[in-house]
Parts: structure tokens; sequence; C-alpha cells
């Protein structure tokens, strides 16, 4: 079975960006854990994955397989398509090629938007935190439940701020310069 001429193009594409493609495993992995990437680097092989085969030539059950599928193509990582054979049609999906860089970067770009909202709520705000199950509260609700844990009554302790802080930072920082990377890239 063999794609057209456009996806055979696609194929030379991703293979000068290969920078969006580390970046776009590791999120894969993240997101959609070891079947999500078992799927990405099966479409990147073969070109496409076919629903009826799912199984056969993944591994990932075929429930487990089409949920990862349509949700990868909810962000516009995949793409569905039919693909005919002598003895009929196969329900395929592809990887967006052209649209890749773009979901990569929107995925970057949300992820560095909840780190600015979570650095600005722990610069802003005093954080005490249970030593034994290690829940957070407010100054305000650990007032309220007198600076002891309502799960397990352990004495709450003022988490170290500074240290989420740098954290939250760093993680900022290194979201930035991939975007950054990123955007230099090509289209």
């Amino acid at each position: 079975m063999k794609l057209s001429k456009t996806a055979r193009a696609e194929d030379t594409l991703v293979e000068e960006d290969g920078e969006v493609l580390e970046v776009l495993e590791d999120l894969v992995r993240g997101v959609y854990g070891e079947p999500g990437l078992k799927l990405l680097r099966f479409m990147l092989e073969h070109g496409y994955v076919a629903e009826e085969l799912l199984t056969r030539d993944t591994g990932i059950k075929s429930n487990e397989g089409r949920r990862i599928l349509q949700k990868m193509s909810e962000e516009n990582i995949v793409v569905p398509g039919k693909l005919r054979t002598g003895d009929g049609v196969l329900h395929i999906w592809r990887l967006n090629k052209p649209g890749l860089r773009s979901a990569v970067l929107m995925r970057l770009r949300k992820a560095r938007e909840k780190l600015a909202a979570r650095l600005s709520f722990e610069a802003g705000n005093i954080v005490y935190e249970c030593p034994r199950c290690g829940k957070r509260y407010t100054l305000d609700e650990a007032y309220v439940n007198d600076f002891i844990c309502p799960s397990d009554g352990e004495v709450l302790v003022e988490s170290n701020k500074g240290e989420a802080v740098r954290v939250l930072q760093e993680s900022i920082s290194r979201i930035d310069a991939l975007i950054r990377r990123l955007e230099r890239v090509r289209e």
C-alpha cells in the first residue's frame, strides 16, 4: 500500500523538522503515555496507522488506540483518512505533518501559561503544607484549620516559597527557550 505524493512530500518535511519531532515525542509521552508514543513512532515509520489493524501493528488495544488517536486529532496532531485496498477501504490516521509545529507550539504555550499562573500564586501567597501527606493550604485555609492538617492531624509548616518559585521560573525559562527555538524552525 502506498501513500499519495502529498503524504510522501510531508515525510520530507518531518525529516527536516527533527527538533519539532523531539519535542512532540516528549509531549506525546507526557500526555498520552507509552501507547501514544508507540502510535506516534509507528506513524513516523510507516506513514499511517489503520484502525482495523491497530492491535496487530502496534500491540495496543483497539479501543485504547482509537481513544488516543481521537484526542491527538483534537489537538491537530493527527488527521483521519481512508486508504483504498484491493479488499476495500481502511480507516487510517496520519500525522498532520504541516500542522505539527503549530500544535507543539500551542501545547507549549498552554503549559507556560499554567506555570506562569502557578508562579504568580506561589509568589503572592503564603502556603502551608502537611509534612506527612504533602497537602498544601493557603494561609487562610491553614488558619481556619488551626494550622492542623484536616486529613491526618499533623501540624502544618510553611512551605519553602523560594524553592517553589525557583523551580517554576526554571521551568518557564526552559519552555520559553523551546518556544524560541521552534519558532525559528522554518515552516
